[in-house]
């Protein structure tokens, strides 16, 4: 029956259903194996994107894993949306694989049409206490560390000056790890470093990201890339480590980038910026901000309408770094980056650098009162205290 008739039936006849429209598969070990596309799941959506009814998509669950990016962003657009995994007679599918998709969505999301043993191996291991999770790099905050009431102030965020406070803080904290990254060139291959900011840059990246992989603590790592030339290889050892099943923690990448109305000489092409990510490694939350040449006004309309120009027709996890102290008088403009997709979130910065505490509590308050829901707060931990005290006392 053709798509169109089947839901015009449904509305017709008996709306009160579930709709589980589903796509053809080809499955066949060693042989056929291509997986879910972009193409096919936007396709899909746009087909189902105006029905009132709650739906399920099936999904053959061993092909999901290499398509869990597309899949989580199509649970994103609607609280009405499920997936039915499902397995073929004859499909190699693994208790792992369905860990991937437990670990990566709330439990009301997804359904298993999955036969034993495999069923009854994955229940078991899924209620296993401190079992180590499989978590896809590209995704969710609230969904890796679960603060309370899914609140992003929440998740606390952290700056190492040198090694022995890095190792310090994977051992006894846990939040977003923010480094800076820069490149070295070493015997003719530019190397990805982590700058600490009281001593000498001889610490890979790889080994990093090593430590933190080995770590028992949960942690998300935000990479501040500093040079154009850094990304590539930034991206590259990521994609290395993911093909190893060695990248388990939320990556983001920032960059000041230069597009449109906030074109500023001596940054990234947005476009450039997006292109090597999408290339390279697109498995991460992009994290981009505007040069801080051009917010002597705060966040214009301009700037956030090329801004949301730029990132349009994205599928990641997309989330605007906002420096609290230029949001001041333009916060309403800025909160509008939320309206535009369930994808993006807002991460308002301040640190000491940027001024005192009261130079950024205009605009983290006028933001925070606004809403509580998609927004993070990197601010150091005096700043934290202080916003928070603050907080308590308006309640």
């Amino acid at each position: 029956m053709h798509f169109y008739r089947f839901l015009d039936l449904v509305q017709r006849k008996y709306p009160n259903v579930t709709i589980s429209p589903g796509w053809m598969t080809l499955y066949v070990p060693g042989l056929f194996n291509r997986t879910y596309t972009w193409k096919m799941i936007w396709k899909m959506y746009n087909l189902v994107k105006n029905l009132p009814q709650r739906i399920t998509f099936p999904v053959r669950a061993v092909l999901i894993k290499p398509a869990w990016h597309y899949f989580n962003w199509l649970l994103k657009q609607s609280d009405r949306y499920s997936l039915t995994l499902w397995q073929g007679n004859t499909d190699p599918l693994t208790v792992k694989d369905l860990l991937y998709v437990r670990d990566n969505s709330r439990p009301e999301e997804i359904y298993y049409d999955i036969y034993e043993p495999i069923l009854s191996q994955f229940k078991e291991a899924a209620l296993k206490p401190n079992r180590r999770r499989f978590f896809y790099v590209g995704g969710n905050l609230l969904q890796y560390f679960h603060p309370k009431d899914s609140d992003g102030l929440l998740v606390h965020w952290h700056i190492a000056s040198n090694k022995s406070e890095l190792l310090r803080l994977l051992t006894e904290r846990m939040g977003m790890l923010v480094l800076e990254i820069g490149a070295k060139n070493i015997n003719g291959t530019l190397i990805p470093m982590v700058y600490l900011s009281t001593e000498a840059s001889d610490l890979s990246l790889e080994h990093c990201l090593y430590l933190i992989y080995n770590c028992r603590n949960s942690w998300g790592v935000f990479l501040r890339i500093k040079t154009a030339e850094a990304l590539p290889p930034v991206l590259r050892l990521l994609s290395v480590l993911w093909s190893r099943n060695r990248l388990l923690n939320p990556i983001w990448i920032n960059m000041d980038i230069s597009f449109g109305r906030f074109n500023t000489l001596g940054y990234m092409p947005g476009k450039e910026f997006l292109a090597t990510i999408n290339t390279f490694f697109p498995f991460v939350t992009i994290a981009p901000s505007w040069p801080k040449e051009a917010l002597d006004g705060g966040y214009t309309s301009p700037l956030i309408e090329d801004m949301l120009s730029l990132c349009n027709g994205l599928w990641q996890e997309v989330s605007f770094q906002l420096q609290s102290a230029a949001l001041a008088e333009t916060w309403k403009d800025a909160v509008k980056l939320l309206e535009e997709s369930p994808m993006y979130t807002l991460t308002l910065e301040h640190n000491h650098a940027q001024g005192s505490f009261n130079d950024g509590y205009r605009g983290l308050m006028s933001v925070r009162t606004h809403t509580e829901e998609r927004v993070y707060y990197n601010l150091p931990s005096d700043y934290r205290q202080a916003f928070m005290t603050n907080i308590r006392k308006t309640l």
